[in-house]
């Protein structure tokens, strides 16, 4: 009988502890999607904040901007390419940054099928990372003085006040008991090109 109790005991406490691994291990998932949004939201400032630095208001500052339509979208649409030059300092070389967005796959999140993309970029030719293939949007906004977006900024540069970034990381491992399926993020700054 005490050999039963035993291993009954065994079983238990062995239940118990895998359970607790489990949840450990959702939960770290959830921290991690919370981490990789930070981390995007981060490198994406310092890129933008650097738009125009040391350029020129008479020199080309935006070489495209192209985008598509979303409804999952808070702007109603998906950045699909941006690029933009800098120069580190006003002697040096102009640098430019290339954003290219691509949809990588279809997945059922809270009931519907969303489009998941992946942003690349690439610095002066030569790539320099990638988010996760787990955006459910992105987009890139130029605002006026009043915070409205400005529909072609590339004809009028000279009202562009700041630029808005939105988008949102999807937890990779979703279930009905997640607290986390998707990090929604909204970055805002300043645009501060050289004056003449």
């Amino acid at each position: 009988m005490a050999f039963l109790y035993d291993n009954l005991t065994a079983v238990v406490v062995g239940t118990t502890v895998l359970l607790i691994l489990a949840s450990l291990q959702l939960r770290a998932m959830e921290l991690s999607t919370l981490t990789q949004s930070e981390e995007i939201a981060t490198w994406m400032e310092e890129d933008l904040e650097s738009m125009g630095r040391h350029i020129m208001t008479t020199d080309t500052v935006f070489g495209g901007l192209s985008r598509t339509k979303n409804e999952a979208s808070p702007t109603d649409s998906v950045l699909t390419g941006l690029s933009f030059q800098y120069k580190e300092n006003a002697g040096g070389a102009v640098q430019t940054v290339q954003y290219d967005v691509s949809a990588v796959k279809t997945d059922r999140v809270e009931g519907k099928d969303r489009t998941l993309y992946q942003l690349s970029r690439t610095k002066g030719g030569a790539s320099a990372g990638r988010t996760p293939k787990m955006l459910g949007y992105i987009d890139v906004q130029f605002l006026d003085r009043t915070a409205a977006a400005i529909s072609a900024p590339r004809a009028n540069t000279d009202q562009i006040e700041a630029l808005r970034v939105h988008f949102s990381v999807i937890s990779p491992y979703r279930n009905s008991k997640s607290g986390v399926k998707e990090v929604h993020r909204m970055v805002a700054f300043p645009y501060t090109p050289a004056q003449n």
